[in-house]
């Protein structure tokens, strides 16, 4: 991967959040440890394809604390009022608009189609495997390690 797309995937990534979920995220250059890492809670994972000028996959891995900590500011809600539904919602809404405005970005004349997200809890999350992706994003935030995975052109 380029580093100009690289270096807008991180720019992009860190707008959406700030922006929509008032959470900061800091990009990581190498991967911590595996005794670093808390998963305690398990993570969620949602997952948008899009094809054209630049064709792909993202997937975002989100531990549960930081799925339940946006969903609670994207919503405006008191965290005991959010159930899982809303949680897997708002991942999946986080990479429809994450992914859609890295393609304003980068097709502005708006070639590429984006596809429908998807989410889930990510039962088989696996450091290990994403350690050897390379199109890992890894992000610090206060609620844990934001995981993201470009595959494509």
């Amino acid at each position: 991967m380029d580093t100009n797309l690289r270096q807008t995937i991180c720019e992009t990534l860190s707008e959406v959040f700030e922006t929509m979920y008032f959470t900061f995220l800091e990009p990581l250059f190498e991967t911590p440890p595996p005794e670093e890492i808390v998963a305690d809670d398990g993570y969620y994972e949602a997952t948008i394809t899009f094809q054209g000028v630049k064709s792909g996959t993202l997937s975002f891995y989100l531990p549960k604390n930081l799925a339940r900590g946006i969903t609670v500011n994207f919503l405006g809600v008191d965290e005991v009022d959010v159930n899982e539904a809303q949680v897997l919602d708002t991942v999946k809404e986080t990479a429809n608009m994450a992914v859609g405005s890295l393609l304003g970005r980068i097709d502005p004349g708006g070639a590429t189609k984006l596809g429908l997200p998807q989410s889930r809890v990510a039962a088989d999350f696996s450091t290990e495997a994403l350690r050897a992706q390379p199109g890992l994003f890894l992000f610090n935030t206060e609620q844990g390690l934001l995981w993201v995975v470009y595959e494509g052109e």
